[in-house]
Parts: C-alpha cells; structure tokens; sequence
C-alpha cells in the first residue's frame, strides 16, 4: 500500500536523519506528485533539451557518414539538402560547434527548470528541517528527485530527438538515412545524452539545495512563495 505524503512526513519526524533509501524515494515521489504541474514544465525542459542534444549529434554523424560514401548519389541528395560535401567530409568545425551549441542549451534549459524547482521549495524544505531532517538529508532528497526528474526526461527525450531525426533523415536522403545510421554510432549519442541530462539535473538542482538546506528554518519559512 502507497504511504501518502502526510504519512511520509511522519516518517520523515520519527527518523530524523536516518532515513532509508527507499523512503527518500517514496518522499521524492510524493513531492513530485503533489505538485504535478511544476514537476511536468520541468520534465518537458528536459524533454526539449535531451531531444535537441540526441537529434544534433545523431544527425551530424548521419551527414558525417554520408559525407564519406564517396557516393555520387549521395552526394547529390547531400548538395540538394544545402550541405557543403567537401568541409562535412572532413569534420566541418560548424558540426562541432552545433554538437556544443546543443550541449550549452541543454545545460542553461535544465539548470534554469531545476534551479527554479528548488528555489520556490524553501518554505517546504525548512519545514521539513523543522520535523528533525538534517541537511544532508534535505540535498541527498532533492537530489534523488532531480535525478528521477532528469531519467524520466532523457529517455523521453531521446525518443523523440531520434524519431525527428529519422523522419527528417528519411525525408531528405531516403532509404540512405538507414543504411548509414550505425548501432553503435546512435548508442553513443543515447548514452552522451542520457547521462547528460541526469548529470545536468543533478548539477541545476544541487547548488541551490545545498544553499537551501543551509538555512536556518525560521529564514526558510519567511521565504514568501
């Protein structure tokens, strides 16, 4: 049976600190739960961000690859598309500032989602230091719901970056966009992009759970919300 969030929160008072992993989990789930509406603008930050990232670097790749077919075919969907064959072949410096572009704007979408997060939850987190929860209890919960945040967000992300980036691939170079779109190639994006995005969630919702747990309870209840 689910323990509800007042439940949890007793828990939370009886155990001070020393709570199991399992019932950081189960508060992490409740606070994302009870407000919904914030947690899912924050999911869909990192939806869009993720989606960007996997979809810049799998289809940069994609060129990549048809780039050095040596195929006149190719070459000429290629040119048709807008591409400069001769500088993708030999690794344009556009590509690689796209690739960070996309990484850049994944960072400052998930960081600003999470610092937001955090940052309109003092109220809540000085209640809870209030209940008998210490600080590092307070960073290692908001920790672990970021993270759940930021997996979610990923997988759901780079789901949807692939899928443009086959429909878009398919749509300008045909069956060519399969042929050369190898395994390990689109792996490698999916791992880059899934780690990033959890890492990233981590990072955005660390600092200000830090600073906030910091905070002697009664300034943390006088945080108007």
């Amino acid at each position: 049976m689910t323990e509800t969030p007042e439940e949890l929160m007793a828990t939370l008072t009886a155990e001070a600190a020393h709570l199991p992993t399992k019932t950081l989990f189960q508060l992490a789930w409740a606070g994302l739960r009870v407000r919904l509406a914030r947690s899912l603008v924050t999911l869909l930050s990192v939806v869009l961000a993720i989606a960007y990232l996997s979809y810049s670097g799998v289809s940069n790749d994609l060129v990549q690859r048809l780039a050095a077919s040596k195929s006149d075919e190719i070459y000429t969907l290629l040119r048709a598309a807008g591409i400069d064959v001769e500088a993708t072949a030999k690794g344009s410096p556009l590509d690689r500032w796209l690739v960070a572009m996309a990484l850049l704007t994944c960072t400052v979408g998930i960081a600003n989602a999470m610092l937001m997060s955090v940052t309109e939850r003092f109220r809540e987190i000085g209640t809870m230091k209030c209940l008998g929860a210490e600080n590092g209890t307070v960073v290692k919960l908001f920790l672990i719901e970021s993270a759940m945040i930021g997996g979610a967000g990923s997988l759901m992300g780079i789901v949807v970056g692939l899928l443009i980036c086959v429909i878009a691939g398919a749509a300008q170079f045909g069956r060519y966009s399969i042929e050369y779109l190898t395994f390990g190639s689109v792996m490698t994006y999916v791992g880059f992009a899934f780690v990033a995005g959890v890492v990233l969630c981590l990072i955005g919702a660390g600092y200000p759970a830090l600073v906030a747990s910091r905070m002697r309870p009664v300034e943390a209840l006088r945080v108007e919300e």
